[in-house]
């Protein structure tokens, strides 16, 4: 239980785990993101326990406070026993983590485990239902065939803010292809992305990407992720971006995507709002993504200051993701992984450690 939670029952005020946090609990799902918290509180009263309380402004998000490192979304209800509408039945869980008990009171145990999503419409605005649906086929196991939504391109989107918290939940969730692939297929990606969507005009050589495209070889890297990492996850999602600006020939047809990629990740996330610091993180694996694949061939002057960076390991996630959703073969990423360890222990060596510097120098002379 987070403080703000222990806070609210110090105060007696009454408040149940409801939405993605109620369905994370019954169906065991671990994984970061904000916790969903429904309340017969009112805001004035939040307000007043909460000195940075902030209110976004969106459907069934009437305040949110920043609890450590855990962002907490609150709805305020006339009564927890008649669940807020939300565009979905599954969404009407509760959970009660004091007694440890789920509140189903529109009946949609049945609803849970089934494959399809049961859409109520609702006065909220369009594009609401369909984000959402992307968020739950991406963190559960429910497919959205079949549904039609009500939104279509032109009707609207969300504020900057929303789209920036909606792509780090589907990044973070444990299939994020799913909900991207619906939300292109709508057209959304075009509309709020179109820094990604350029990437499914962008046919690739079948001899080396069988998966498709770049969008879809984009998709397919998701399967082979260890963990859903946020820095890991938008490194892969933007890691071939800059394919559609690149010019090349032959072989070498996105010569230089990796730096062209770089500068429009950096530009894409600052203007999703997203921190400088995840801004720098993802820019370093977009930029040297490819390059694992080159260190034996490289001078130690232009590899160890990627080596030194602590995000190497995820560097390598990277890589190794994209060579198997291709043709490409994983053998360079094993030999990356043990010239990384060697480079690790040399470094930890003092007489190496001497050696390599004075070889330094005699190349700047």
């Amino acid at each position: 239980m987070t403080d703000a939670l222990a806070r609210l029952r110090r105060e007696n005020i009454p408040c149940l785990l409801c939405s993605y946090s109620s369905l994370d609990r019954f169906f065991r799902v671990r994984g970061p993101g904000p916790v969903f918290v429904a309340t017969d509180s009112s805001i004035v009263s939040l307000a007043k326990l909460f000195d940075d309380i902030q209110f976004p402004g969106l459907p069934l998000e009437d305040a949110a406070v920043l609890d450590g490192g855990t962002r907490l979304v609150f709805r305020c209800m006339d009564s927890l026993a008649r669940p807020s509408a939300s565009p979905f039945t599954v969404l009407s869980l509760q959970y009660d983590p004091a007694r440890d008990t789920f509140m189903d009171r529109l009946g949609v145990y049945p609803e849970l485990r089934a494959d399809g999503l049961t859409w109520v419409p609702d006065a909220h605005p369009s594009w609401f239902a369909l984000c959402e649906a992307a968020k739950l086929v991406s963190r559960y196991h429910y497919s959205s065939d079949g549904l039609a939504f009500g939104w279509e391109r032109g009707g609207g989107l969300p504020p900057v803010s929303y789209q920036k918290d909606l792509l780090a939940f589907l990044l973070t969730s444990a299939d994020p292809a799913k909900g991207l692939a619906l939300l292109e297929s709508a057209g959304f990606v075009a509309e709020a992305w179109p820094e990604l969507a350029t990437m499914s005009g962008i046919p690739h050589v079948k001899d080396y990407h069988p998966e498709g495209n770049v969008w879809e070889h984009t998709l397919a890297t998701f399967a082979h992720r260890k963990k859903p990492d946020l820095i890991l996850s938008l490194g892969l999602l933007l890691h071939d971006m800059g394919k559609p600006d690149a010019e090349g020939a032959g072989e070498r047809r996105f010569d230089g995507h990796s730096e062209i990629g770089a500068r429009l990740a950096s530009r894409f996330l600052r203007r999703l709002g997203f921190s400088e610091q995840t801004v720098a993180d993802v820019e370093y694996l977009v930029r040297f993504h490819m390059m694992p694949a080159a260190l034996r061939s490289l001078p130690p002057f232009r590899t160890d200051p990627i080596l030194s960076s602590p995000l190497f390991p995820q560097l390598l996630e990277v890589y190794r993701a994209d060579c198997s959703s291709s043709y490409m073969d994983e053998e360079t990423y094993y030999e990356a992984c043990r010239f990384y360890r060697a480079w690790l222990r040399n470094r930890s060596n003092p007489y190496i450690k001497e050696k390599m510097k004075k070889q330094r120098a005699a190349r700047r002379r």
